[in-house]
C-alpha cells in the first residue's frame, strides 16, 4: 500500500498529513465502478486506468442530478399511468368478450370450448387482415401502381387507367384551346380526376368492434340456434349458387359435433364450418347489423378458420381444406385485401391439384356422392379461377386444356330427400352448369382478346378483333338456347311477373347480369381502341373511320349491355320491398354495377368527342345520356349503405360525371366564342 493510501485510511494520523478532499465526480469510468474504485473522471483515461494500464471506458448515460432525477420520476410515473389506463381498457374489453359471448351463446349454451391442440405457434394475425389499397375483387384501385401489384388489361383498375388518361388528355386540350394566353394549368389541376391516394393506415388489430379481440379462442362458436340460423342462411344463398359443399353431409357432421361437444372434430372441418358462418354473415340481406358491425362480426369468423387451418393449408390438405379455402377467396373479394385474394387462391387450386380434383380416373376410386361433391369443388376452382383471372387481371391458374371431367349433374345425392329438396338440387345444379359454360367461355375471351393477361402488346388489327367477335357472339347465342327454360334470361319487366317463383327468379337474374358483364368484356377491347386514339392530340380522321366501320357495333352492345345492367338493378334496388336477395353477394353486384358505369361514362366520352370531331353519331338510338351515368350512381349509393368499398365507387363515379359535365360545359362554351377571360 502507498504512503498517500495509508494516510488516507489511518483515523488515527496526524491531519496535517491527510491529502485533500476529494472532488466529487459526475460520472466514473466503467472499471472503477465496477471495482468500486476511485475515479478521478479524467478523460479519456483516468488517473487508476492510466496506472495500472487498464481500458478506460465511460458509459453514455447522462449525468443524474437534481432536476434529471425529477424528470426521470415524472417519465416513470406517466409510463405507470398508460399502463394502468392499459389494465382499465382490458377490464372492458373483457367485459365487451363476456357481453358478446352472453349474446352469441346464453349461459345455458355450452360453448363448445375443448381442450383441443395449442393454438399455432409463430402466426401473425395481422398478417390475415392487412387491408391493401385494393378491394378483393380489383374494382378499383387508389395507390400508385407498383403498390397495388399487377392488375391487367381485362381488370377494371386497367380500364379505370385507360379512362383516366383519356380524360386528363381531352380535358387538357379543351382548357388549353379555352385561353390561348394560358396553359389552363391551374384549371386542370382543379379539375384532375385524382385516382390515387395514400393507403390506408392499417387498422388497429388488437381489437375489433365491440371489443372483440384479435387472439379469439379458435374452439369457440355461437350457440346452437344461431349457427343453425348462419347454416340456413347460407345454403340458402352461397349454398345453391355455388353447391360443391353437401348440405345433409355438413348438417350430419355438425350434429356430431355437437354431441360430442367438439372432442373429436377435424380442424378442417371447423374451419369449414366457420367459413359457413362467415359467408352467412357477410352475404346476407336480411340482416339487422351495419356493414360495419357485419364486417367486424364475419371477419372473426374467418380468423377462427385461418387459425385452426393454417398450418394445415401449408403441411397438408383435404377436401374440406379445399373447400374452406375456395369459400375464404370467395369471402376476401368482399374486403379490401386483394394480395389475400390472391394467395389465397393459389392454396385452393394447389390443394386441388394435389388431392386429384381434376383428374377423372382418381375419381373413380370414390363412392357417387363423394365423386359429385369433388367433382363440384373442383369446378368451384374454376370459377374462382376465371373470376379472379378476368377482375385481377392476371393469367388464371387452371388452363383450359386442364378441364376435362364432365359437367356437374343434378342426380339425387341421397335418397332421404323430398322431392322438394330434389327439386332445389335440380335447379341449384343447372344454375351451376350454366354458370360453368359461360364462365368457359369467359376464359377463353380473356386469353383469346386480352393475351391471357399476360401484359404484351396486342394486335392492332381492328378487323382480327371484330372476327374473333363474330365467334364469341355465336357462342353467346348457343350457350342461351342450351339453357333450361327456368333459366331463361330476364329483360326489364322481370319484377311485374306474376306468380313466379323468387328462386328462379333469383337464378335468372343473376345468371343475367353475368351474361350482360361477360358480353362487354367481349366487346370492351374496342371500346378501349376508341378511347386511345381520341386520347391523342390530334385523332387520324382515317383511323377513326377504319374503327367506325368495324367497331360501332361493339360500342352499341357495350352501351346496351351496360345499360340493362343498370336498369336491372334499379329494378331491384328501387322497389318499395327491394328484393336484394335477388342480387346474390353485395361485391359481385358491386363489380357489375360499377363495371356498367365505366362503360356508360366511356362511351358518353367517346360519343362527344366524335361529335367535335364532326363524325357520324355512334350510339344513335341506344337511349345512352348522362342520366344514364346519374342512375349507375344512384345504384352504387344505395347496393349497400356504409360499406366503404360501395362508397368508393359511388364517389368515383360521380367525379367521373362531374368531368364530364364540364367537358361538354367547356366544348359549348368554345362553340359560342366565349371570351377567354370569361371562361376563368
Amino acid at each position: 500500500m502507498s504512503s498517500t493510501e495509508a494516510a488516507a485510511g489511518d483515523p488515527a494520523g496526524d491531519s496535517g498529513g491527510r491529502p485533500p478532499k476529494r472532488n466529487r465526480i459526475t460520472v466514473a469510468c466503467t472499471w472503477c465502478r465496477q471495482r468500486k474504485s476511485r475515479c478521478d473522471g479524467t478523460r479519456p483515461k483516468c488517473a487508476t486506468c492510466r496506472h495500472h494500464g487498464y481500458v478506460c471506458e465511460y458509459s453514455d448515460t447522462a449525468p443524474l442530478t437534481r432536476l434529471s432525477g425529477s424528470k426521470e420520476l415524472a417519465a416513470i410515473e406517466s409510463r405507470l399511468a398508460t399502463l394502468e389506463r392499459s389494465v382499465t381498457g382490458l377490464h372492458g374489453r373483457v367485459a365487451c368478450v363476456e357481453a358478446f359471448k352472453d349474446g352469441i351463446a346464453s349461459p345455458n349454451t355450452h360453448s363448445h370450448r375443448s381442450p383441443g391442440p395449442p393454438l399455432f405457434d409463430g402466426h401473425d394475425p395481422a398478417t390475415v387482415e392487412t387491408e391493401d389499397p385494393t378491394d378483393g375483387i380489383g374494382s378499383i384501385v387508389f395507390t400508385k401502381e407498383e403498390e397495388a401489384g399487377f392488375f391487367g388489361p381485362s381488370s377494371n383498375i386497367a380500364f379505370t387507367r385507360l379512362i383516366v388518361r383519356t380524360t386528363t388528355a381531352i380535358l387538357k386540350a379543351t382548357l388549353t384551346t379555352a385561353s390561348s394566353s394560358s396553359p389552363a394549368d391551374n384549371a386542370l389541376q382543379s379539375h384532375m380526376l385524382r385516382v390515387s391516394r395514400q393507403p390506408s393506415l392499417a387498422p388497429n388489430r388488437s381489437s375489433l368492434s365491440d371489443g372483440i379481440s384479435v387472439g379469439t379462442e379458435p374452439f369457440f362458436l355461437p350457440g346452437e340456434s344461431e349457427i343453425l340460423s348462419l347454416i340456413d342462411i347460407y345454403f340458402r344463398t352461397t349454398g345453391v349458387l355455388f353447391p360443391y359443399i353437401d348440405r345433409e353431409t355438413f348438417l350430419y357432421t355438425y350434429h356430431q359435433l355437437n354431441s360430442t361437444n367438439l372432442r373429436a372434430v377435424r380442424r378442417s372441418w371447423l374451419g369449414l364450418l366457420n367459413m359457413v358462418l362467415a359467408m352467412a354473415t357477410s352475404a346476407s340481406h336480411g340482416s339487422t347489423l351495419s356493414a360495419s358491425q357485419r364486417a367486424a362480426k364475419s371477419d372473426i369468423f374467418f380468423r377462427r378458420a385461418w387459425e385452426l387451418c393454417d398450418k394445415q393449408s401449408r403441411h397438408g390438405t383435404s377436401l374440406e381444406l379445399v373447400q374452406m379455402l375456395l369459400l375464404m377467396s370467395q369471402y376476401l373479394q368482399g374486403t379490401e385485401r386483394s394480395i389475400e385474394t390472391w394467395n389465397i387462391h393459389g392454396l385452393a387450386v394447389k390443394a386441388a391439384y394435389q388431392l386429384g380434383l381434376h383428374s377423372p380416373n382418381a375419381l373413380k376410386q370414390y363412392p357417387p356422392l363423394e365423386q359429385e361433391i369433388r367433382k363440384r369443388t373442383w369446378f368451384g376452382c374454376i370459377l374462382v379461377d376465371r373470376s379472379l383471372s378476368m377482375t385481377m387481371g392476371r393469367p388464371s391458374s387452371i388452363p383450359q386444356k386442364f378441364i376435362k371431367l364432365d359437367l356437374p349433374t343434378p342426380k339425387v345425392l341421397s335418397p332421404e330427400r323430398n322431392d322438394v329438396q330434389q327439386l332445389t338440387d335440380e335447379h341449384s345444379v343447372n344454375f351451376y352448369k350454366a354458370t360453368i359454360t359461360l364462365y368457359i367461355i369467359m376464359g377463353e375471351i380473356v386469353d383469346d382478346l386480352y393475351e391471357s393477361n399476360l401484359g404484351c402488346d396486342t394486335s392492332d388489327n381492328v378487323f382480327d378483333v371484330a372476327s374473333q367477335l363474330l365467334q364469341f357472339e355465336q357462342k353467346f347465342l348457343a350457350w342461351q338456347h342450351s339453357l333450361p327454360p327456368t333459366l331463361t334470361l330476364v329483360d326489364s319487366n322481370f319484377l311485374s311477373l306474376e306468380n313466379s317463383d323468387q328462386e328462379i327468379l333469383r337464378y335468372r337474374f343473376i345468371l343475367t347480369i353475368r351474361f350482360l358483364n361477360v358480353r362487354i368484356l367481349a366487346h370492351r377491347p374496342l371500346l378501349c381502341k376508341y378511347l386511345e386514339l381520341l386520347g391523342t392530340p390530334r385523332p387520324d380522321i382515317q383511323q377513326l373511320a377504319v374503327l367506325m366501320q368495324v367497331g360501332v357495333n361493339s360500342l352499341r352492345i357495350c352501351a346496351q349491355s351496360a345499360l340493362m345492367i343498370i336498369t336491372l338493378m334499379r329494378a331491384v334496388l328501387t322497389f318499395p320491398d327491394p328484393p336484394r336477395h335477388l342480387l346474390g353477394a353485395w361485391w359481385f353486384s358491386l363489380y357489375y354495377t360499377f363495371n356498367a358505369a365505366l362503360i356508360i361514362y366511356s362511351t358518353l366520352l367517346a360519343q362527344h368527342q366524335m361529335q367535335i370531331l364532326n363524325q357520324h353519331p355512334i350510339l344513335e338510338g341506344v337511349g345512352l345520356d348522362m342520366d344514364s351515368l346519374h342512375q349507375a350512381i344512384e345504384c352504387l349509393s344505395m347496393l349497400f349503405q356504409g360499406n366503404r368499398m360501395t362508397e368508393k365507387c359511388a364517389r368515383y363515379t360521380t367525379s367521373l360525371a362531374q368531368l364530364l359535365s364540364l367537358i361538354c360545359m367547356w366544348s359549348l362554351l368554345l362553340r359560342v366564342k366565349i371570351p377567354a377571360d370569361l371562361l376563368f
